[in-house]
């Protein structure tokens, strides 16, 4: 009995497919085994007894026997555990490495997150810059000619002025010198005196004066910029709010305020009237800048004005006798619902205003009235214009300002008082055509 089971011990011991908690399992199920006594059980595993550790006398009750063998059980249970398990330094070398991992790959991704924020930062700030300055310029293009562009139409109409006024003093100092030779031989005879006119007249009739205005050069370059002003009429009606008041009989009924970061004044009107469309639209040109009652009034004429364009130039007394010069060009654009006119205004300032200058871009409107569909006759009128003061004078600048500022409230009164004056006249125009006058 004892044989068979030191052998079936031994071949579990053997067997390398049996773990520890399976030699546990074994045990249990033989109690045969378990059942020997300490001694026996020893002999057969051929271990040999320390004498001393048992007394020979003590006997094992089945209580103690049981927890031994529980305790046996648990022994193998945690070897086992521990045999499958790694080791615990190579564990906590593997989580340690993984935190910095992780922390690093945190770190590299907060910082990218960084330089991307700081990135759309500086990008954004650039676009809003590069949109203020697209917004600025489209705002002041076609508005005014640039101040280099004005300084060189300036000098070359002071330059040809003074070549044409050197040439007018050489030939009134040579006809001074002739006159003075003729009176000083008014005692020759009569036929001598006329043989002496003659050459005079063939030298005289030789060279002939230039008669052309040195203003040809400002009016050139408004002409070519008519066609994009006209261009912009739409998106310059749209940017700017008007109110028609159909009781009111100012043509600027109200003047829309500068804006702080503006560069221009801005003037608004809005106007209707009970008259037809098409009857407005044949008087209004004829009518559009009654200007004749103007000192200095002046149309200029030329092959080189192009059609449906007039060219005036006027000069108005200003407060304290100073004096204004205003370049008008005008041009009307006839559509199939409306009409369109568009016009560059140049204004110089002599006497106290010399050296000041306003450049003036103007857009009006005139369509029928919304009430046209309902069976009713009417027009409106409707009118932005803008312009620009521009100093070129060497004064103190304490002085300057306070003239420039009554330089431009001249110009607006000026520009004010024209309006309303070509509309009084339009309507005395209608009101003769209705009456068959």
């Amino acid at each position: 009995m004892n044989d068979s089971l030191l052998d079936s011990l031994l071949h579990h011991l053997d067997d390398p497919s049996n773990s520890g908690n399976g030699l546990l399992q074994a045990f249990d199920e033989d109690e045969s085994l378990l059942s020997l006594q300490g001694t026996d059980a020893l002999q057969m595993l051929d271990v040999t007894t320390i004498s001393g550790q048992f007394s020979a006398t003590e006997e094992v009750s089945p209580d103690h026997d049981r927890d031994r063998r529980t305790d046996r059980y648990c022994s193998a249970e945690n070897e086992s555990v521990a045999s499958t398990s790694p080791p615990p330094m190579t564990v906590e070398n593997i989580r340690s490495r993984d935190t910095t991992r992780r922390c690093t790959y945190r770190q590299k991704q907060k910082a990218q997150k960084d330089v991307l924020y700081r990135q759309v930062d500086e990008l954004t700030s650039q676009l809003s810059v590069l949109q203020k300055r697209k917004e600025t310029a489209e705002a002041s293009k076609g508005t005014w000619l640039g101040h280099a562009a004005v300084w060189k139409v300036l000098a070359d109409r002071h330059m040809k002025a003074r070549v044409l006024a050197e040439e007018q003093r050489r030939r009134l100092c040579k006809a001074v010198e002739r006159r003075s030779a003729l009176i000083q031989n008014l005692g020759v005879l009569l036929r001598k005196r006329i043989g002496e006119e003659q050459p005079e007249e063939a030298a005289y009739a030789g060279k002939k004066p230039r008669t052309e205005s040195p203003d040809v050069l400002l009016y050139e370059a408004f002409i070519n910029e008519l066609a994009e002003v006209y261009a912009r009429t739409d998106s310059i009606f749209k940017e700017t709010t008007m109110e028609i008041d159909v009781d009111s009989q100012a043509f600027f009924n109200l003047s829309q305020p500068t804006k702080t970061d503006a560069r221009y004044h801005e003037l608004v009107g809005a106007l209707t009237t009970p008259f037809a469309f098409e009857r407005v639209r044949v008087l209004l040109y004829k009518v559009w800048w009654s200007l004749d009652n103007y000192r200095g009034y002046e149309t200029i004429e030329g092959s080189w004005i192009p059609d449906d364009t007039y060219i005036t130039k006027i000069c108005i007394d200003g407060p304290g006798g100073n004096l204004l010069v205003q370049h008008c060009i005008t041009r009307q654009y006839g559509e199939a619902d409306r009409v369109v006119f568009v016009w560059r205004k140049f204004t110089e300032g002599q006497g106290a205003y010399a050296g000041m200058h306003a450049d003036e871009t103007g857009w009006a409107i005139v369509r029928p009235s919304p009430s046209c569909g309902q069976g009713n006759a009417g027009t409106v009128m409707e009118s932005v214009t803008r312009f620009v003061p521009i100093n070129f004078s060497s004064a103190p600048a304490s002085s300057c300002s306070t003239a420039v500022k009554q330089f431009t409230d001249t110009v607006i009164k000026i520009g004010e008082d024209i309006c309303q004056r070509s509309l009084q006249k339009l309507e005395e125009k209608l009101l003769d055509d209705t009456l068959g006058v």
